[in-house]
């Protein structure tokens, strides 16, 4: 008899509430502090209720993990009806919610039941992996062979990111004082490509020159991995018309196709409301 499986991720996912009750899987928030005062939780709800993109625009924005009873609960609650859970955790380069999910799965009661993935993927890319990884639940495979599909996926996507404010992104401790102090003195913006190993790979004071290095870094990787991509680029509701216009300008100068998504909140929290990430998907999983 096959056993059932549940695929458990975290709101740096970016899922609405309509699509986690649609597609069946579960995800359970991580926390955002806003103005060192109120502690909220990253739901839909939450987020509207406490106004969290006035206060990224006014205040400050910090963000913490589901706590080990939080996550006990959400365990408990989906063993109930579920035998075994795959849960893929926000990048363990962005908070410290890995090592603490492994950690608490190797206890007594958990072990053997709740598999906790090491993964680097973050928002519309983590949440791709986890719409695959549920779609494999379908199909019968075990949670040996869903985690080595999907860890095969993770390493054939493209993920870089240019952050709105590299001020707040400082604050979080994601650029140093020294670096921040000379980028801020010429106003450069810079391009960050995502990974086990993030790395800056360009440096402007315009976004167009950005845009020009993402597209030849994205180029070499496809060749590297000789795959046909879609491209997805993430932004919020807030974001600047200048930026944006100024973005989709260019990639529609190379002749770039895209589809535009959601930023999570999480990396608005981090990074600003004017951050754009890009995710590219390949067509063949």
């Amino acid at each position: 008899m096959n056993k059932k499986i549940a695929i458990l991720t975290d709101s740096s996912a970016g899922f609405t509430t309509a699509e986690i009750k649609e597609l069946g899987i579960h995800v359970i928030p991580l926390h955002i502090i806003l103005n060192n005062e109120i502690d909220i939780l990253d739901t839909e709800e939450e987020i509207k209720k406490y106004h969290f993109y006035n206060i990224v625009k006014t205040g400050t924005t910090k963000t913490s993990q589901a706590s080990t009873g939080e996550l006990m609960a959400k365990w408990d609650e989906i063993l109930e009806t579920y035998d075994e859970i795959i849960h893929y955790p926000i990048a363990e380069k962005l908070s410290s919610q890995y090592a603490t999910a492994y950690t608490l799965s190797q206890d007594k009661q958990y072990l053997g039941k709740v598999h906790v993935v090491r993964n680097h993927t973050a928002a519309f890319a983590l949440k791709t992996l986890i719409i695959y990884a549920n779609e494999l639940t379908k199909q019968n495979f075990t949670v040996k062979e869903i985690i080595a599909k999907t860890n095969a996926l993770e390493q054939k996507t493209y993920m870089a990111m240019i952050p709105g404010s590299l001020e707040r992104l400082s604050k979080g401790g994601r650029v140093g004082k020294v670096l921040l102090s000379l980028i801020n003195l010429f106003k450069i913006k810079i391009l960050i490509q995502w990974g086990e190993y993030p790395k800056k790979i360009a440096s402007s004071r315009t976004l167009n020159n950005l845009i020009e290095a993402l597209v030849e870094t994205w180029d070499k990787f496809k060749k590297t991995v000789k795959e046909k991509f879609q491209l997805f680029v993430l932004k919020t509701d807030q974001c600047a018309d200048k930026v944006w216009d100024n973005v989709t300008q260019k990639l529609n100068e190379l002749k770039v196709d895209y589809h535009t998504e959601q930023l999570a909140n999480i990396f608005v929290a981090h990074a600003g409301l004017d951050t754009i990430a890009f995710v590219a998907i390949p067509e063949n999983k």
